[in-house]
């Protein structure tokens, strides 16, 4: 990893193998998962090629096409929701993706033979982010993606997005606050709280996600109520079995499944603070809720007697 050389040749080759370390992590987890997904949509061949239930057609790399990385994002970002925050862009669009701060110093370093030394620090740092998003879904843990030989290097650069997430959570507090004084300045007490009240009813769009939930929480910087969305994540379905009654008929307990929570940003909508999941921990916002179990139909299901009896 040669992103902290001075020398441009080994900055130009250090955007160029994260750009290609992001690629090749994301087509493998999605290949872990099923790798007909990769194949082009409109080629029957690559779909046969790559089905798991291909047993006697080789690949053949001149006929086989897959999909382009923006697909790529996209697929990942519907199999691992935790991941799908990092494809959006942050702090109210004025800061890229973590997935385009990789692209775009890769994309500059092949095109133009451009990069700048902050901006592939950045960027280096966005990529260990999404491999900590990504690996779950491949099951498999960091040290497996990591050579043993670079863990330290890796844990530097965690500490280094953890420093820069406490910076931006000081600069987005006093900003916040900054903004709600000049908004109350001149006012009475009583309007200043006829304001503060207006606003906090408000309703504020949020994160894009199939499954969310909303939990009020105290702002850190205005104190007035503001809201943390939470990510959530849907395990898989489980029978609660059945209970034979006295009379021989059986009692269905139903299906549940296990929900567990994952918070991904907080917004004020009386002094205006949004922060992302990173900067959630300095203001002492709950990253996880404690789980929760949901009842649910599954159609077309009917247990046999083996079933029934325990058999």
């Amino acid at each position: 990893m040669t992103y902290g050389d001075d020398d441009e040749r080994a900055q130009l080759e250090a955007a160029l193998s994260i750009g290609a370390a992001a690629e090749y992590l994301g087509r493998a987890v999605i290949a872990f998962h099923d790798p007909l997904l990769l194949a082009k949509p409109d080629s029957l061949p690559s779909q046969i090629m790559l089905s798991r239930a291909n047993t006697s057609d080789a690949l053949d790399p001149a006929a086989l096409r897959t999909v382009d990385l923006t697909f790529v994002w996209k697929i990942l970002a519907t199999l691992r929701p935790m991941f799908a925050p990092h494809t959006t862009v942050r702090d109210k669009g004025r800061l890229p993706s973590l997935v385009n701060r990789v692209m775009w110093n890769r994309n500059a370093a092949a095109h133009m033979a451009l990069v700048e030394k902050t901006d592939l620090e950045e960027a280096v740092r966005a990529l260990v982010t999404i491999v900590e998003s990504l690996h779950p879904l491949g099951s498999s843990s960091e040290d497996d993606f990591w050579p043993a030989d670079l863990m330290p290097t890796v844990a530097l650069l965690k500490d280094k997005n953890s420093e820069a997430a406490a910076l931006s959570y000081e600069a987005k507090l006093t900003n916040a606050k900054a903004r709600l004084a000049n908004l109350l300045i001149g006012m009475s007490s009583s309007d200043a709280e006829r304001i503060q009240t207006a606003l906090e009813a408000r309703d504020i769009p949020t994160l894009v996600l199939a499954r969310h939930r909303d939990v009020d929480q105290p702002c850190p910087a205005c104190g007035r109520g503001g809201t943390a969305v939470y990510l959530v994540l849907e395990s898989d379905p489980e029978h609660e079995g059945y209970e034979e009654t006295r009379g021989g008929s059986f009692v269905d307990y139903g299906w549940s499944r296990l929900l567990n929570f994952h918070a991904l940003a907080f917004h004020c909508p009386v002094c205006g603070l949004d922060l992302e999941t990173e900067e959630l921990g300095f203001a002492a916002i709950p990253i996880e809720l404690d789980e929760d179990y949901e009842a649910i139909e599954v159609p077309d299901w009917e247990p046999d007697e083996d079933y029934l009896r325990g058999r």
